[in-house]
């Protein structure tokens, strides 16, 4: 009897011990669970920032794509002209426009505004009695060079010799340009510019889309007679 009870007592001993290890090993691993949930959590956190960080990045790069598209917007509302290279032409043009501004301001409108324009620098008329005049300059549609034009002039009447002085040629629109380059421009014997002086109030007149302004070089008088010009227009730049 008395090692009956032993044996039950010892049963029962052991079912304690074995409850206790199993509670045991339950804690210790809810305990591990925690910790694995906070490693997610941090983990997630370290992403959620790292995501973050990225949007703003995005955020500013984006501004400042936005910042130099603007000032290169900005840059290009201020060019009065683009020329396709470097070239005596181009540097003589350069020269008369900014004269024709300088001298009339009021132009600086309308080499922004009309739909292409063509300047000769350099027109020289010479001879007494029967003469003639020629000279060559660029051709611009939106303010771009498209091509070269020369001009020839028969001219009768008392000259000067050696005369010289520049031309701009405005084109109202594009049909008005295509006329120019098509060699269908033709003046008439009695056809006249606009001879500006230094400090004159330009008044824009077209005429059939077409608007003529001169000026003289070395303070000679503009020469305003532009009957019997001939235009030849050689494209490309």
């Amino acid at each position: 009897m008395k090692l009956f009870k032993t044996i039950i007592a010892v049963m029962l001993l052991s079912v304690i011990v074995f409850s206790c290890k199993k509670e045991k090993k339950e804690d210790s691993m809810t305990t591990d669970e925690v910790v694995v949930d906070e490693a997610i959590v941090e983990e997630a956190a370290e992403e959620a920032v790292v995501e973050e960080a990225v949007v703003e990045e995005a955020v500013e790069e984006e501004a400042v794509e936005e910042a130099v598209e603007e000032a290169v917007e900005e840059a290009e509302k201020q060019i009065t002209v683009v020329y396709p290279k470097d070239s005596e032409l181009q540097t003589e043009t350069k020269k008369a426009i900014k004269r024709f501004v300088a001298d009339n301001p009021d132009l600086e409108k309308y080499f922004n505004d009309a739909y292409g324009f063509a300047v000769l620098p350099i027109i020289t008329k010479g001879g007494l009695g029967i003469g003639g005049a020629a000279g060559k300059g660029l051709v611009f549609e939106d303010k771009e060079v498209i091509g070269m034009t020369k001009m020839t002039q028969a001219t009768i009447g008392a000259q000067a010799g050696g005369q010289q002085y520049m031309e701009v040629i405005y084109f109202q629109n594009k049909a008005a340009l295509n006329n120019f380059t098509g060699g269908k421009l033709k003046l008439s014997g009695q056809a006249s510019a606009i001879a500006l002086e230094k400090g004159t109030t330009v008044d824009m007149k077209y005429k059939e889309g077409v608007a003529i302004f001169t000026k003289g070089k070395g303070g000679l008088m503009a020469e305003a007679s532009v009957g019997g010009q001939k235009f030849k227009y050689h494209p490309g730049t």
